[in-house]
């Protein structure tokens, strides 16, 4: 599992040292802590994806205006009272009630882990069906030719299917 990309979002200096203990103890890299909603929103403006680890509140600003702002491929794991995490749904959100296990803290990073892996499959899937389907319209040539012509100008160029896919796009997007 790649360990990147995380944040940890709480208020609190002594919750934000017991996660980021955990984090290490456990081999995990995480990129910020950041102890208001401002902050974490400046910090996610460098990923596109990425794992939230966060209390349901901050003083300036209430989690749940950021969970809904966020158009980005972001899963949060709010750490709260029962109460408070009842408050929130979504597949972009893991909830955990305190008070909580290391365990639960690593599973939860294991899930939302493959979660965004899923979500960048898709995406990728998406963004190759859309480059065929462009090369078939403008070529005149069947799904299985335009297939064959993207993993030749991948391999002649030494790019990934997925980046020449992107190139296709754009070229004909224009």
């Amino acid at each position: 599992m790649i360990k990147n990309n995380i944040i940890i979002a709480f208020s609190s200096n002594n919750i934000c040292n017991s996660i980021s203990n955990i984090l290490n103890k456990n081999g995990i890299d995480f990129d910020y802590i950041c102890k208001t909603a401002s902050s974490l929103r400046k910090c996610c403006s460098y990923y596109e994806n990425g794992i939230i680890i966060c209390s349901t509140s901050f003083l300036d600003e209430p989690i749940y205006n950021i969970i809904e702002d966020f158009y980005k491929d972001f899963i949060f794991i709010l750490i709260g009272s029962n109460d408070k995490l009842n408050l929130y749904s979504g597949e972009k959100v893991y909830k955990l009630c305190t008070p909580i296990k290391q365990e639960d803290i690593i599973s939860s990073l294991d899930l939302a882990y493959y979660k965004i892996s899923e979500n960048l499959q898709n995406k990728k899937h998406k963004i190759l069906k859309e480059a065929k389907n462009l090369l078939m319209l403008n070529y005149n040539i069947c799904e299985e030719q335009a297939h064959k012509y993207i993993q030749k100008k991948s391999m002649d160029t030494g790019k990934k299917n997925i980046d020449i896919a992107k190139i296709i796009i754009n070229k004909y997007k224009k």
